[in-house]
């Protein structure tokens, strides 16, 4: 399936307005893929009709976008952020959390360092979020975590979960999670000492990531940290943020 100029235009404009990503030309084949499955799953033959429905069905929409999100990822994943938490960070946002990799591995990091955080973990997608609570993955998922992290945190499935890996009990019940729109989402009224951004702004524009970033230091406590992914940085951007080292920045102490 092939989109014209028009519906590209028009589906990429409704990516944008909706959660912020900004789905370039590059991305116009991604586009048609994440569709297809959609049109597929409701039966509707047509983009005309498809946009139709989605402007209408809330559900649906829903649906779309989380067809659109890329979600890619793996425990300890650019583990070397872990590094600054601490047992005073005893509240952590993990505000892209796709399918749970990153909560759960932040959680595994901190009760080794022997404290007990509670972890909120949101993403746009209800399908990733669904998985992330099952806390089941493909045994390829946890490449990085060492033998004995992999012993004493996961659970190896038999017979037809042959392949698959767990989470346990006592790291899941750490992390709570919620859907959350990080473009259009009024941040938490809890405060954060520790917020997790991580290879999510590099699919938002500067107008996005602006909004994005100084919505999240509302949500910091004075000297709490911002983490990004390694591939991105806030240069370039109007922000209030201390820089400290690549991927990771402070809110100044004394600041609201």
């Amino acid at each position: 399936m092939a989109l014209t100029r028009k519906e590209f235009l028009k589906l990429s404009s409704l990516v944008y307005k909706q959660s912020g990503i900004n789905l370039h030309e590059g991305k116009k084949h991604l586009l048609e893929a994440r569709l297809g499955k959609r049109l597929r799953a409701t039966g509707i033959s047509s983009v005309r009709q498809y946009l139709k429905l989605i402007e209408q069905d809330k559900t649906e929409l829903t649906h779309f976008l989380d067809a659109v999100s890329t979600n890619h990822t793996y425990f300890f994943r650019e583990s070397r952020h872990f590094e600054c938490l601490r047992p005073e960070h005893v509240s952590i946002w993990c505000a892209a959390c796709s399918s749970g990799e990153e909560p759960y591995s932040v959680a595994i990091d901190c009760l080794e360092k022997g404290f007990r955080p509670a972890i909120l973990a949101t993403d746009i997608s209800t399908k990733v979020l669904k998985e992330a609570q099952e806390g089941i993955y493909p045994i390829e998922k946890a490449k990085e975590v060492p033998l004995n992290l992999m012993k004493k945190y996961f659970k190896r499935g038999v017979g037809k979960w042959e392949g698959y890996i767990k989470i346990k009990q006592e790291v899941r019940e750490m992390v709570t999670f919620k859907r959350f729109n990080l473009l259009k989402g009024h941040p938490p009224r809890e405060k954060f000492h520790v917020i997790f951004c991580r290879n999510v702004l590099i699919y938002f524009d500067r107008s996005a990531k602006e909004r994005v970033v100084n919505n999240l230091y509302q949500a910091l406590k004075p000297d709490g940290y911002l983490i990004i992914g390694g591939a991105e940085t806030l240069s370039g951007i109007n922000h209030p943020y201390k820089y400290i080292k690549p991927s990771i920045y402070q809110k100044p102490s004394g600041r609201y």
